[in-house]
């Protein structure tokens, strides 16, 4: 089912120990896209150990902000707004008072989240980002980490929170690296989650994505992409060895200074924290995501509330992104469909990769406005970096790959991602596209005309049939389509007229 064609802006205001942030939303169906995002880092936590209040001139920074949020929101009229506030307010003597103050500022009303419910929340974004996301969600703010199960109960799973943000743990900002390790190890020590472990460790939190940064940077990985940025253990090692080296190395702290920016200052203490939970949980590897706890309060909202049932959203994130960020109208989306059907014969038969080829052939006209001469390479970056969630890097270049094929059987994959995917993915990309480039031509990218036509195959040959009354639409473009597909597959083209 086409999801609404048009979005509902929904913003959500986290006010978290270090920034405020305000995010506005277009919310289709399934899929939230950032339409705007702003953030302060007003340090609100800063000092709370030592005070048991907000830092003063976090509150004025944090107050400012949100006058300012109150305005933009007021200028776009979105008239959904949620707003939060995590563990620095909760925690503080002074926080109720904020937090009635930031609510008369913002002009909306503001909830102070328990540390289960902050949990709870980043686990419910997180599983909005992945496909059939399993393991443990960490979520590093400034003064509190909340961890947090992933699965079919993560409702009814209790999560936990400790005291390991940059602004609560006790700790001196000079204090060398082992003293900091001693002290997290003893923060971390009763965590019946890390004990209990899992394969993936879901990174959340600007911290940590500044690591995935710094990793990014250090090694040139050409997709520079956060979301779904995976790190081994052997990874994550040299990522926190390099950032630790800040202390003694005045090159690398400049040039991981200028790449993180303002969270350089607490980045040593995440990296160790990161490094720690990794070990303590023995997990496989770490998993960046860019959702987390204000995905998870948006979706919790007017009863999005995940796992309510085996179908706990209103569509599928990853069609409804497409849906959104290509502006899909409904024929557009009814040729998709169609055009799957039609592919589905010569493609491999994995079900994992079902979801893929389906949103390929969602994707398969988002090229049709750009010059002819550009047209392959300019739909491969459209896809490859677009905002969609739910696809890990393996996939986005596979997708993309096959977008780009579609427009030319000449298409090849840019050399910086031939590092990405796996050996069979070009192979596999060069015959979704040619596939998808013949049943466009055949029918005019009409989803009725898409219909009247199939392919099969037998040992040698590839077969597309159609009936007596649509013979007339095998022009002589179709019959060099059909035979650049059979030679991708190597077999032999045939036209069936069939009665």
């Amino acid at each position: 089912m086409l999801p609404a064609l048009r979005p509902q802006k929904s913003a959500v205001v986290d006010i978290g120990s270090n920034s405020v942030r305000l995010v506005i939303y277009e919310v289709t169906g399934a899929s939230a896209l950032p339409y705007f995002n702003e953030k302060v880092l007003a340090g609100l936590g800063r000092g709370l150990p030592e005070t048991g209040k907000l830092s003063p001139e976090g509150v004025q920074q944090a107050l400012a902000a949100l006058r300012r949020f109150r305005a933009i929101l007021k200028g776009l009229e979105v008239s959904e707004v949620i707003a939060v506030a995590t563990a620095a307010v909760r925690e503080a003597s002074d926080g109720q008072d904020f937090a009635r103050q930031a609510a008369a500022e913002l002009g909306a009303r503001l909830q102070i989240l328990s540390g289960s419910d902050e949990g709870r929340l980043s686990a419910l974004g997180v599983q909005v980002g992945f496909n059939e996301a399993e393991g443990i969600v960490g979520d590093l703010g400034g003064s509190s980490l909340e961890f947090h199960r992933l699965g079919s109960a993560v409702q009814e799973t209790a999560g936990e929170t400790h005291p390991l943000g940059p602004f609560s743990l006790p700790i001196p900002d000079d204090a060398k690296p082992a003293e900091r390790r001693k002290a997290i190890r003893k923060a971390l020590k009763g965590s019946e989650l890390l004990r209990s472990g899992g394969r993936r460790l879901y990174a959340v939190g600007g911290s940590w994505r500044a690591i995935a940064s710094v990793h990014i940077e250090l090694t040139a990985y050409p997709l520079g992409i956060l979301h779904g940025y995976r790190m081994d253990g052997q990874a994550l090692r040299y990522a926190v060895r390099e950032i630790v080296s800040v202390q003694r190395d005045k090159d690398m702290a400049q040039r991981i200074s200028s790449l993180v920016g303002r969270r350089y200052d607490t980045l040593i203490h995440a990296a160790l924290v990161l490094d720690e939970a990794f070990d303590m949980g023995n997990f496989k590897e770490v998993v960046v995501s860019a959702n987390g706890l204000r995905e998870g309060v948006l979706f919790d909202q007017q009863g999005r509330t995940l796992f309510d049932s085996p179908d706990w959203l209103p569509g599928d994130p990853l069609f409804d992104g497409l849906v959104a960020y290509l502006r899909l109208d409904t024929s557009q989306y009814q040729f998709g469909e169609a055009l799957y059907e039609f592919v589905r014969p010569v493609l491999p038969k994995s079900v994992s990769r079902e979801r893929l080829f389906r949103a390929a052939c969602l994707a398969a006209d988002c090229g049709g406005r750009y010059h002819p001469d550009h047209r392959a390479d300019m739909a491969f970056y459209l896809i490859l970096r677009s905002p969609v969630r739910c696809l890990s890097h393996h996939d986005r270049v596979l997708l993309a790959h096959a977008i780009g094929a579609r427009y030319t059987h000449k298409f090849r994959r840019p050399k910086a991602f031939a590092r990405l995917g796996r050996d069979s993915d070009e192979q596999v990309a060069r015959i979704m596209g040619a596939a998808m480039r013949l049943g466009a031509v055949f029918s005019g990218r009409s989803a009725a005309l898409m219909k009247q036509a199939r392919l099969r195959t037998t040992k040698s040959k590839l077969i597309l049939e159609v009936s007596p009354e649509n013979a007339d639409m095998i022009s002589a473009t179709v019959e060099k389509r059909l035979s650049q597909l059979a030679s991708f597959m190597n077999l032999d083209a045939q036209v069936a007229i069939e009665a």
